[in-house]
């Protein structure tokens, strides 16, 4: 039986596996945590694309109850391990170890222990070597698929929060379908990862344009990396 410890975020308390917990009270993404928690209802359904060690995902399993589902998606197979041990007692939850893009097949990850900076490309790993040194960055062969072609395996969610260290764009060149659904979105958008993984600002910004999304930053960081909150026009 896997032992968990408890913390007390946004109003709730969470049970995270002690290899995971890191304190009592957590201010983890303070603005993140809050536009969750306005936005997602018991019964509701979250897709936590590039979910890590699960923080939002067991967060938001707590808001929808037994009645929700949240999906979560994570490449990384140490990463997943803990992402899998931190969820494993809750039934409204499916965890599925793949990474999110525009293709369907496998590709070359590069990980960089349990970090949260792994990416598919290796340039934007590098960028945070600095803060592991000691870690080695591994190039793993992992599973990716298009969100469109998991969509029907899955309730269509309320809310999707993306945070893929400048895999943004290629996540939203394979999700269409699901934009035409128009769920909210959360978006952590990585301005250099973003342009080494052939991205860019504008081309996101093209696609909600074009499915009918206005967004609004939500939160900005010293080092150029930004969250957006973006939804339908029609639900301002």
């Amino acid at each position: 039986m896997t032992k968990r410890r408890p913390t007390y975020y946004q109003g709730h308390w969470l049970w995270p596996s002690a290899s995971n917990w890191q304190s009592l009270f957590s201010r983890y993404e303070p603005k993140v945590g809050a536009t969750i928690k306005r936005n997602l209802r018991l019964g509701g359904v979250f897709f936590d694309i590039g979910a890590h060690v699960g923080w939002f995902t067991l967060f938001a399993a707590k808001i929808v109850g037994p009645s929700g589902r949240v999906f979560s998606f994570e490449p990384a197979p140490d990463v997943y391990a803990l992402l899998s041990e931190n969820v494993h007692d809750l039934k409204n939850v499916r965890t599925l170890g793949c990474g999110i893009g525009n293709i369907d097949g496998d590709l070359e990850f590069a990980a960089h222990g349990t970090l949260p900076t792994g990416s598919f490309v290796e340039a934007v790993t590098e960028i945070n070597r600095r803060f592991a040194p000691d870690t080695p960055i591994q190039n793993v062969k992992v599973d990716i698929h298009r969100i469109d072609t998991l969509l029907p395996q899955m309730k269509a969610p309320d809310l999707v929060k993306i945070d893929v260290e400048g895999f943004e764009l290629n996540v939203l060149d394979g999700a269409k379908q699901l934009l035409t659904l128009q769920p909210a979105l959360i978006i952590e958008i990585h301005p250099p990862q973003l342009k080494l993984s052939n991205g860019s600002e504008a081309a996101i910004f093209e696609i909600l344009t074009c499915y009918g999304y206005s967004w609004t930053v939500i939160d900005r960081n010293p080092n150029s990396l930004y969250t957006i909150y973006a939804t339908p026009r029609s639900s301002d």
